[in-house]
């Protein structure tokens, strides 16, 4: 029994009302973890092992997330569990200030291993998205997702960037950690009330031949190797930016949190006209465009000379990353092989975390062994606009015929 239109606004509704409150959450992981981890004197190695670490955590939850599924098949517990367990990083994270040495390694440790009980929350969270709504207003559904967590970050950002400022260390992150953590939490339970429609094709057993049956389906197979490479992209940079900003270009929280909600005001705004653009121009052309954008936010970055010419950085970037998020998206349910949507999710996601494990780890290693940080994100920026280029160049529609 499908979803009626009131049902499915109502739980579009709910979505966004979920992700303004996760916020706060994500801001403090996302974001001031690693300003905090950079801050004690981390190595950009170190920095790469929180980035690659966490996403070596997501990889190894996202494969065996088809098992936490038939092991804990009722929504919304297979979402709930995790998540409640991954919010206690920001419990642990103020107690590792308090050690008497290694205080950015235990910090590191703390947010890589809960890393795993996450990538199992975002795994039942993924596959069950497409049933929270009508199947023509899933589009809709990830952009306004996308569109809320932007809003929530921007004000999030520069909000806690002011409380971490306004006090010294540990009591700053002791209050920062203990708001984002009361109000992230809320956001579980309003993601709780959501109501999922049953799976329009009822759950194979588990097949050895899956792999085979993506691999042999032209589009599936064809998207992997689009989104190992911008994946890569995206995320081989990240330990990168965070040094340009705190150590080349010498921002302080505040500051600092001025581009990040530039970069978060911008995908909010964009957010609203995705849809459209995918209508006009569909997800292929919409998702190239938006590695080819992302890689001038990098190049914007290397070049900066001054803190201003970053907040151009955060607008280009905030724009295509809502597109090549909706269209990701929106791609991997276009380009699933028929009956094998919750296998493919699984694919997809392990593809999708091993590249934010290599990504930040080898690049973080190149410039340890000497490659300044603007060169790096030079790199980046020809690896996010190749994959742009490979997106146009194989086909990622089914063929007719078949």
């Amino acid at each position: 029994m499908s979803l009626s239109y009131q049902q499915a606004l109502r739980n579009e509704r709910l979505n966004a009302i979920e992700v303004t409150l996760a916020t706060p959450f994500i801001v403090m992981v996302t974001q001031y973890v690693p300003v905090l981890v950079a801050r004690l004197g981390a190595s950009p190695l170190l920095l790469g092992i929180l980035t690659s670490g966490a996403a070596l955590m997501l990889t190894l939850a996202s494969a065996l997330g088809p098992a936490w599924l038939r092991r804990v098949p009722d929504w919304p517990r297979n979402m709930t569990i995790p998540l409640l367990i991954w919010r206690t990083v920001l419990i642990l994270t103020p107690l590792c200030l308090f050690l008497p040495a290694y205080q950015a390694e235990a910090i590191v440790a703390a947010v890589v291993i809960l890393h795993f009980a996450a990538g199992l929350g975002v795994y039942a969270i993924t596959t069950f998205l497409a049933r929270m709504t009508l199947p023509e207003r899933v589009a809709r559904l990830v952009s306004m997702r996308w569109t809320m967590l932007g809003v929530g970050m921007a004000i999030f950002t520069v909000f806690l960037a002011a409380i971490l400022d306004a006090f010294p260390l540990p009591v700053n992150f002791i209050a920062a950690c203990a708001l984002a953590l009361g109000i992230g939490s809320t956001s579980i339970a309003v993601l709780s009330k959501v109501q999922v429609a049953p799976p329009a094709h009822p759950s194979a057993a588990r097949s050895r031949a899956d792999a085979r049956a993506f691999l042999a389906h032209a589009p599936a197979r064809n998207y992997l190797i689009i989104t190992l490479l911008a994946q890569i992209g995206v995320s081989a940079p990240g330990p990168l930016i965070t040094l340009q900003m705190v150590r080349v270009l010498q921002a302080t929280n505040v500051e600092y949190g001025w581009y990040l909600a530039i970069y978060w005001l911008s995908l909010a705004l964009v957010g609203l006209f995705v849809p459209q653009l995918t209508d006009r121009f569909g997800n292929a052309k919409v998702f190239a465009g938006s590695c080819l954008g992302s890689g001038l936010q990098l190049v914007t970055l290397a070049i900066a000379p001054s803190l201003p010419v970053t907040w151009l950085a955060g607008f280009i970037g905030g724009a295509t990353s809502v597109a090549l998020q909706v269209t990701s998206y929106a791609l991997m349910v276009q380009c699933a092989p028929p009956d094998k949507f919750e296998g493919y999710v699984g694919a997809h996601s392990t593809v999708t975390n091993f590249a934010l494990f290599a990504g930040p780890l080898v690049m973080s290693a190149l410039v340890d062994d000497g490659v300044s940080i603007a060169v790096g994100l030079l790199i980046c920026a020809a690896v996010r606009a190749a994959s742009g280029v490979l997106t146009l160049r194989l086909s990622l529609a089914a063929d007719p015929t078949a």
